[in-house]
């Protein structure tokens, strides 16, 4: 895989007074992280900080020569670990938390690992596939059958998360490989992104922006315009051909 055009932005939203995400790219290493910190919570956006930053750092010196599946394990492991010690050293900081979504760019292939309801999604020939689920109450029940997904959207439980950093010592993350050809282009996000637009408007702006900068700003300023109740944000990443 050839170096990769991607473009990232966070955005505080509309009606949080502060900014709890983090995102880490490196396009050159073709590592892209998004960890968004617990709302309600305090020190979110130290725990996402955190995160994003040691996690990214780990798998910029991965030994790609190797199976990549343990370092991102182990990356996300000592994440999590470093996120519950600096809640434990700062009363401050109790009960802190982040999600988090990665990628990591292979020969053909990306690693995707989340944990969470921040997401994942492949966009292939037009078409827009998830490629995590959720760790949440919601998804939970959807699974179950007990909701629709039109109730999941205004579910009063809808940004309650069953899996994160910082809360536990088990926090391990759901891992998949993804085949990708030239043209695809992989999208990181966090619920900020998701509880504004659906998938379907979603595809339509990955499909209709071929600049990863220029998607990005626009992903942003619709979830803005539909109320930005929550932190934004977004990395879009071409596979190139």
């Amino acid at each position: 895989m050839r170096i990769l055009r991607a473009g990232w932005l966070t955005d505080q939203g509309r009606t949080r007074t502060k900014n709890e995400d983090a995102v880490f790219a490196d396009p050159g290493r073709k590592v892209f992280v998004v960890a968004d910190g617990l709302g309600g919570c305090p020190g979110g956006e130290v725990a996402s900080r955190i995160a994003a930053k040691q996690i990214g750092d780990a798998l910029v010196r991965l030994d790609r020569t190797a199976p990549a599946e343990a370092g991102v394990r182990d990356s996300v492991a000592k994440a999590n670990r470093a996120v519950i010690e600096k809640a434990a050293a700062d009363p401050r900081l109790s009960g802190m938390g982040t999600t988090v979504v990665l990628a990591v760019g292979l020969d053909d292939t990306f690693l995707v690992a989340h944990v969470g309801d921040s997401r994942a999604y492949l966009l292939h020939e037009g078409h827009l596939s998830p490629l995590t689920r959720d760790h949440s109450v919601v998804r939970e029940l959807l699974d179950a059958g007990r909701i629709s997904r039109e109730a999941a959207r205004h579910h009063p439980q809808r940004n309650v998360v069953t899996r994160t950093l910082g809360r536990s010592d088990d926090a391990a993350p759901d891992l998949r490989t993804v085949a990708v050809q030239p043209g695809d282009r992989l999208l990181l996000c966090s619920d900020g992104l998701t509880g504004m637009l659906d998938d379907p408007e979603i595809e339509q702006v990955l499909v209709r922006f071929a600049e990863p900068m220029r998607c990005c700003r626009e992903l942003v300023a619709r979830s803005n315009d539909r109320g930005g109740l929550d932190n934004i944000t977004v990395i879009v990443v071409d596979v190139p051909g």
